[in-house]
């Protein structure tokens, strides 16, 4: 009886042994529903990839895409998906590094047999991983991303697979400068740039369209190395040439370098810059100096309709908080121009992206239109959707006045 007992008991323990050796490792993944393998042959269920940084310094981009994008997949989810089958997202961290960007995007398309991809929050990852998309015909929707070339490196292709949710750089300084010199009447425009990629392409935006649509130019020009971070000397310049405004084209430290600058200072001029100004390790870095005349570009706000009301308490009601509201607002429609897609057509990847092309009866919660895009425009944002912000006195993001 013994032996019998002691033979049980190694058979089960072998079996146990083989039955976990066996079992699918946990990545560093994310699901919409139960299905944690993310195996796309199941009949039950199909991916959808999510590229994003969920580390570095465009982190809290990537958190709040993931929570936008999860909401629309719950959604999804719950009204019986496709047919029956339930979309999983599955996310890999890009790490903000290109290299990396690569890496988990041929894994999405490669191993984990995606329909459609969300992401980058970093314009280089993008310009890194694009061609991989472009060249499986996996529809991408990059919900954060603003370098221009990205959704134009493929236009002239038969069909271009890179599409944006996100106010690309050239429309962000278009709507700040419509907004300083046709609406406000101004010409003293300082401009302040770090003397990385991302500022010295912001320079040369602000001054080629100054120039081409305005005829003027910045009457003074200031950069500064975003690894010292001390912009007074930057601010110094701005009051001695007596500004009207300063256009600030920087990161969101590197905003509130300047906010604690132009108060140390007693620089009078407001400032005006792109979205990262609505950042909110903005607010957590210098407080109630956001309230002092500080304006940026935005797609989405809390206040600017019930539906982007809604979906700001759906989120804080899921997630205890919004920790970056047009990021999850941005990370939602990207989702759902994909998971609409799906309803319509179904689950090849060609066909998700012409009817994302082809949208007439798109409802998100940005201010992206029901025909968000066309053959010859991959932009949801144009200058016409995207619009300047502010801080109200209780430290939310509004549209301003």
């Amino acid at each position: 009886m013994k032996k019998s007992v002691l033979l049980f008991l190694v058979v089960f323990m072998g079996l146990f042994s083989a039955l976990v050796g066996c079992s699918p490792e946990i990545e560093e993944t994310s699901s919409a529903n139960s299905n944690d393998s993310g195996d796309s042959s199941s009949e039950e269920t199909f991916n959808v990839g999510l590229a994003i940084s969920m580390t570095g310094g465009t982190a809290l981009f990537g958190e709040g895409v993931k929570r936008g994008a999860e909401l629309a997949f719950e959604e999804f989810n719950n009204s019986g998906g496709f047919e029956g089958k339930m979309a999983n997202l599955i996310l890999y961290d890009d790490e903000a590094k290109p290299e990396k960007s690569v890496e988990v995007v041929q894994k999405l398309i490669n191993q984990d047999n995606i329909v459609a991809l969300i992401g980058p929050a970093n314009s280089g990852n993008a310009m890194a991983h694009i061609q991989f998309t472009q060249e499986a015909k996996i529809p991408e929707v990059v919900p954060v991303a603003t370098g221009t070339q990205i959704t134009q490196e493929y236009k002239d292709a038969d069909k271009n697979y890179i599409f944006r949710v996100a106010p690309l750089d050239g429309v962000q300084v278009a709507a700040i400068l419509k907004e300083l010199i046709e609406k406000q009447g101004l010409t003293k425009i300082g401009v302040i740039h770090d003397t990385e990629g991302y500022g010295q392409g912001g320079r040369d935006d602000i001054v080629k369209q100054m120039k081409d649509t305005y005829n003027l130019e910045p009457i003074v020009i200031s950069a500064f190395d975003p690894k010292e971070l001390n912009l007074e000397p930057s601010v110094r310049e701005m009051n001695n040439a007596g500004v009207e405004a300063v256009f600030f084209y920087g990161l969101a430290p590197q905003t509130a370098k300047l906010l604690e600058a132009r108060f140390n200072v007693g620089l009078d001029a407001p400032i005006y810059g792109t979205w990262t100004g609505g950042d909110p390790t903005v607010q957590k870095l210098v407080g109630d100096l956001v309230k002092e005349n500080l304006y940026f570009v935005q797609s989405f706000t809390i206040d600017q309709s019930d539906k982007a009301k809604a979906f700001h308490e759906k989120i804080v009601e899921t997630y205890g908080e919004d920790v970056f509201p047009i990021a999850s607002a941005q990370g939602y429609d990207s989702a759902k121009l994909i998971l609409d897609a799906i309803k319509k057509v179904g689950l090849e990847s060609e066909k998700i992206r012409d009817q994302i092309e082809s949208f007439t009866d798109f409802e998100g919660v940005t201010a992206i239109k029901s025909n968000a895009f066309t053959k010859d425009n991959h932009e949801a944002f144009g200058l016409n959707e995207v619009f300047i912000a502010t801080y109200n006195d209780d430290l939310q993001i509004v549209a301003a006045d």
